[in-house]
């Protein structure tokens, strides 16, 4: 045996350098980042171990049912501020320990006073603000002029920090609405924020997500009450009289007493809902809420910076490049590859549990483009030898051309020859219902597609035939090319007739299984055409090109518009007669051909046709002929005939209505009847 192909060791692992290039690509790209949110994304709404989730909280919303309800009163969004002083009027004398509101209030309004002091008075609540604007009726003069209610914070920011896909997913603590909440403000920096789900998922494990409706009722005569104590509306004053307001009590007010209240919108006329990684959108307020639950139990997790992976990156490179020296098989480095990215995904999945965020994405882009490494050149090793043997036959991939090659090396130039041959177009119709219906089952539709080209290619070999090439499900063949073909279009149309017969046979196998029926398109041009080894003194193709060829590509496309399953050119068509039955459809002109020509679909042979489709053929016939030489009234009497014999055949139907049209409104004096396809 020869001795195996060797390299320099330099040589040997210059893959390496493109290697690192596409890791740090990845790493410093966009798509890198997207991976590793969409890791954090996933992680956070199937956590390993769900974080615990801290008592004494309640959300209250301006829901569509608060919409809906003072929409009835007259009342439209953005609601008057006498309305969000009935809100936490109500939520005072119910009990409620904080009132958060993450509503904003920066335009000024004619009852700003109002709520000004009804919310100075009540030192359990904060409002929300900006870095740059604090609620419009708490500005420096007004907190100067009544220091007694303000000795500790009373605003929190607000801000909406979402990351460069618009999702929030960490928070910036100090001076922040959830800091606020606590006396001292918390002053921890933040971070990633640990989730515990949506409202839906929220409401299921016990905290109370309630509309606003029912508590800005019930604040209404405590609002009433406050006003006709201190109808000038100072602080001091309505402070006094606030006192002496009895609890609020019932069901809605047992399920916010004693607790921190987050009041926030949900409605969407509120436009007040953002993208979280627990879900597409959520109220705005569930973020401040997030980081409120985070802040009591200590929950905030801290992330790995990303430039570290690099580091990480390296390592498990390390760990795939020893695993693939010196191995006779990939099972190893596969295997060990495997594992690492399994090892890795688990990790970083557990450590978010543990209050971490370790970025997967660029460790597991090496470990794959490491393992591709390693594979090429265990590739390169196995194939060095057969390629330096077999040079000059590389480029081959049909057995004909290699053995018309060795027989004479100068039959096959690389500029090619004109020569007349017939080309075979064919395509699946129901292949992207197939690949739809066994979307969970790839090898399912991989064996179906392997068995239909397996005995698609025999067929077409069987008759004569070189295949040129696989595009997905279509074949592509030519008759008369590499070796001369005698009668090669009828040897192309009687391979088109048998390609679709075997086709019954694979759908009696698999119609069941996958409950689609396949069906085959098929288009046949006969002309001049290129024929050769086209390509570079590197990569050889033996293929064809010309009109000739594109036009029976154009063929098969248009199969749709005629409802059939073999079209044919004009000369294809021409050269059969009287061997097969063809039946003329239309003068047709494809997108990207300025001349038209005659497309005829195959029928069968002569022997095969029944009565019924003579008789039709007959009739059709006759009106085709006379709508061609613009004889419009006989070609409708011919074509309704031929329509009752075979309702609902296209292009008869087409004919025929053409024909009505034009004999009462005949057209132009140049007309021609020709049909044109835009799309290809």
């Amino acid at each position: 045996m020869a001795s195996p192909i060797r390299k320099s060791p330099a040589l040997r692992w210059r893959w390496l350098l493109p290697v690192v290039a596409l890791v740090a690509g990845f790493h410093f790209s966009p798509f890198g980042a997207a991976l590793d949110r969409a890791f954090f994304d996933t992680a956070s709404r199937h956590p390993l171990r769900p974080s615990p989730l801290p008592p004494g909280s309640a959300l209250v919303l301006v829901d569509e049912a608060t919409m809906s309800a003072l929409s009835e009163q007259g009342v439209r969004w953005p609601f008057p501020r006498t309305i969000f002083a009935q809100l936490i009027t109500a939520l005072h004398q119910a009990g409620a320990a904080h009132i958060v509101m993450d509503l904003t209030f920066f335009e000024e309004t004619e009852s700003d006073t109002l709520l000004a002091s009804v919310a100075t008075v009540m030192p359990s609540v904060v409002l929300a603000r900006t870095h740059e604007r604090p609620p419009v009726f708490w500005n420096k003069e007004y907190i100067a002029a009544h220091p007694a209610f303000f000795a500790k914070a009373r605003t929190g920011f607000v801000e909406f920090l979402a990351d460069d896909d618009g999702v929030a997913r960490s928070y910036d603590v100090p001076g922040s609405l959830a800091a606020a909440c606590f006396d001292p403000p918390a002053t921890a920096p933040g971070g990633l924020l640990r989730w515990h789900g949506g409202l839906k998922q929220l409401s299921a494990q016990g905290v109370p997500v309630l509309s606003a409706a029912p508590l800005i009722a019930a604040g209404r005569p405590g609002i009433e009450h406050l006003v006709a104590a201190a109808p000038e509306l100072d602080p001091e004053t309505m402070a006094k009289a606030l006192a002496t307001e009895p609890p609020l009590t019932g069901k809605t007010a047992d399920l916010v007493r004693g607790r921190t209240v987050f009041v926030g919108a949900s409605a969407s006329g509120t436009f007040d809902l953002k993208a979280f990684p627990v879900g597409k959108i959520e109220p705005a307020v569930l973020l401040h809420w997030t980081a409120w639950t985070n802040l009591v139990a200590g929950g905030f997790i801290s992330a790995v910076p990303r430039s570290g992976m690099l580091l990480g990156a390296l390592v498990v490179s390390g760990v795939v490049i020893l695993a693939g020296r010196r191995r006779t098989t990939l099972v190893v480095p596969v295997a060990i590859s495997a594992t690492l990215g399994i090892l890795l995904l688990a990790g970083a999945y557990a450590a978010l549990s543990a209050g971490w965020f370790v970025p997967p994405a660029t460790p597991l882009a090496a470990v794959v483009l490491t393992l591709l490494g390693v594979v090429a050149e265990s590739y390169w090793l196995e194939q060095a030898r057969k390629r330096e043997i077999q040079a000059m036959f590389g480029a081959y991939v049909d057995p004909g051309v290699v053995a018309q090659l060795v027989r004479d090396p100068d039959s096959i130039r690389l500029g090619g020859e004109r020569r007349e041959a017939t080309v075979f177009f064919s395509d699946l119709a129901g292949f992207t219902d197939l690949s739809e219906k066994l979307r969970d089952r790839p090898e399912l539709m991989v064996e179906i597609v392997n068995a239909y080209l397996e005995e698609t290619s025999e067929c077409l070999l069987n008759h004569g035939a070189y295949v040129d090439k696989y595009i997905g499900d279509a074949v592509m063949a030519v008759f008369g090319a590499p070796s001369a073909l005698p009668d090669h279009a009828l040897a192309a149309c009687r391979a088109a007739l048998a390609a679709q017969r075997l086709l019954e046979d694979i759908n009696a196998r698999y119609a069941g299984p996958t409950g689609v029926r396949l069906a085959v398109r098929i288009g046949l041009n006969t002309g001049e055409m290129i024929v050769g080894n086209l390509g570079s003194s590197r990569k050889k193709n033996y293929t064809v090109m010309g009109d000739a060829v594109n036009l029976a590509s154009r063929l098969e496309a248009a199969n749709k518009a005629f409802g059939t399953g073999i079209l044919l050119g004009e000369e294809t068509a021409r050269r059969v007669q009287g061997a097969l039955v063809t039946r003329p459809l239309a003068r047709l002109r494809v997108k990207g051909k300025a001349q038209a020509v005659e497309v005829h679909t195959l029928l069968g042979t002569p022997e095969e046709l029944s009565v019924f489709q003579r008789d039709f053929l007959a009739a059709y016939r006759v009106g085709y002929d006379a709508y061609v030489h613009a004889r419009f009234a006989e070609a409708a009497s011919a074509l309704a005939r031929a329509d009752a014999i075979l309702p609902g055949d296209l292009t008869t139907g087409r004919l025929r209505e053409e024909s009505v049209w034009y004999s009462q409104s005949p057209p132009p004096a140049d007309w021609e009847p020709i049909l044109t396809l835009e799309s290809k």
